[in-house]
């Protein structure tokens, strides 16, 4: 009787990991979709630059981009908290400085030599009310 539990636990165990594997590739393909949608909004900023340069009118003013600028914050916010849910769902951590995986109890990058910070503290979200284009002198 014995046999027959570690078999089925097995089961268990790999359809567990399968839905992992599945979770972590739709964040992937999510993030993909997102980083796409991303450099859809740096062409149209691109695209509105040259316009104004090649009609002389000088520099954009802010308001003519924020929108885009708000929308690319956006888009690498929800893309950090997928990273963020990979790492969990895989149990590796993501390396802020190189940008390497790391396995999650490890406190130095083997890549580049940076630390870890030891306690988890919560991640403060960037929101593109809290980021103020006017350049102040």
């Amino acid at each position: 009787m014995s046999f027959f539990n570690k078999v089925k636990a097995g089961v268990s165990e790999a359809g567990n990991k399968a839905k992992t594997v599945v979770e972590i590739n739709r964040l992937k393909l999510q993030n993909n979709g997102k980083q796409n949608d991303i450099d859809q909004q740096y062409q149209v900023m691109g695209k509105l630059l040259f316009e104004a340069v090649t009609q002389g009118a000088g520099p954009l003013p802010s308001e003519q981009i924020e929108a885009n600028i708000n929308r690319i914050l956006e888009l690498k916010a929800e893309i950090e908290t997928n990273l963020q849910q990979i790492a969990e769902l895989s149990d590796v951590k993501h390396c802020k400085a190189c940008g390497g995986n790391v396995a999650i109890e490890a406190r130095f990058c083997p890549a580049c030599g940076s630390t870890f910070e030891v306690a988890k503290e919560p991640v403060s979200d960037v929101t593109p009310s809290s980021i103020s284009l006017d350049k102040k002198e």
